[in-house]
């Protein structure tokens, strides 16, 4: 049996989104995600990170920079007895035409084909439309955090579900997981 996984956009939905983070000392969890993801590890769920940074094709931040950031948030994570399987970041601009550039499915797409992770069992989480969009384009269920600083933000489809926090978040995908075994079995 393949793994799940779960695929999570960074900034806003993990870390506190300050825009453009280049510095380790700028990364702050947002409030109960080490306990989602946790939880959703602890379920069977691959964390891969798929995350737009633009900010280096702007000139804002380096790859380094960004490798730097990512590392100090699988340090803090790793306190709370979490770990980060991959991570997949798009350095370009909306007006690059990259395919990895979410809400394009590149990243998860990516990810899919690299660790054969199962389609049909995993998520996208994020806090922006683009992120919902880039899971759908890729054909796995998406949640949506809502009330952060892009909580105006409107898309073209809506998520399969709205959460307040990364731990709401993956306690219904526990939820719809555990149905869906209760309908099968």
């Amino acid at each position: 049996m393949t793994k799940r996984a779960a695929f999570l956009d960074r900034d806003g939905t993990i870390i506190a989104d300050v825009g453009y983070p280049s510095h380790p000392e700028q990364v702050r969890l947002e409030p109960h995600a080490a306990e989602g993801l946790k939880l959703l590890q602890r379920h069977g769920y691959a964390l891969v990170v798929v995350s737009n940074q633009s900010g280096i094709a702007r000139g804002k931040l380096t790859l380094d920079d960004a490798n730097r950031v990512n590392a100090e948030l699988q340090r803090q994570l790793r306190i709370g007895g979490v770990s980060i399987d991959a991570f997949y970041l798009c350095p370009h601009r909306d007006d690059d035409d990259c395919e990895c550039r979410k809400p394009k499915p590149g990243l998860i797409n990516r990810a899919i084909a690299e660790h054969r992770y199962d389609r049909e069992g995993s998520v996208a989480i994020g806090d922006r439309p683009r992120d919902v969009e880039a899971g759908r384009n890729a054909g796995v269920r998406t949640v949506r955090i809502v009330g952060g600083p892009h909580a105006e933000e409107r898309g073209s489809v809506e998520a399969d579900y709205d959460a307040g926090d990364l731990l709401a978040a993956a306690q219904w995908i526990v939820t719809e997981d555990e149905k869906e075994h209760r309908a099968v079995s």
